[in-house]
């Protein structure tokens, strides 16, 4: 169960947030971000795409489940590898992952500036550390910048 205690002060802050959020879905990021995923979804290639590849995991999947050695399976893993490369070669796809990673980049640039209002030392956990471009003092465990 939840114990925070509602007051004014918590009170403006929730307030804070929902129009940060606003803001956010306001902002030319997010609008290209939704126009992506917008486009990716009315893309019959992609979603053709899409569908092939879910199959060809399933597939694996169930195949894999058996062991590494098992008869097929490094067809299965290279049909599988085909595929999300099929779908990776989507224009639309392709739009909308880099529509998707700016977006990202933007909310983790915010929740940075609020951590550091704080403190320097505050630590940043990120969604995806592959898209980090500066380094950290943690050992490498908390993705921070």
């Amino acid at each position: 169960m939840n114990n925070v205690i509602y007051n004014e002060e918590t009170l403006h802050l929730v307030q804070l947030c929902e129009n940060l959020s606003e803001t956010i879905c306001e902002s030319l990021t997010f609008q290209q971000y939704e126009n992506a995923r917008n486009e990716m979804t009315l893309d019959n290639s992609a979603l053709t795409a899409k569908a092939t590849f879910q199959k060809a995991k399933e597939s694996y999947e169930e195949l894999s489940r058996f062991g590494e050695y098992v008869p097929g399976i490094k067809e299965q893993r290279k049909a599988l590898y085909q595929k999300k490369r099929q779908l990776d070669l989507c224009e639309s796809v392709a739009n909308f992952r880099q529509a998707e990673t700016q977006l990202q980049e933007l909310l983790d640039s915010i929740c940075q500036q609020v951590a550091y209002s704080f403190s320097e030392d505050v630590k940043v956990d990120y969604g995806n550390p592959f898209f980090e471009t500066t380094k950290s003092n943690c050992g490498g465990n908390c993705h921070a910048s």
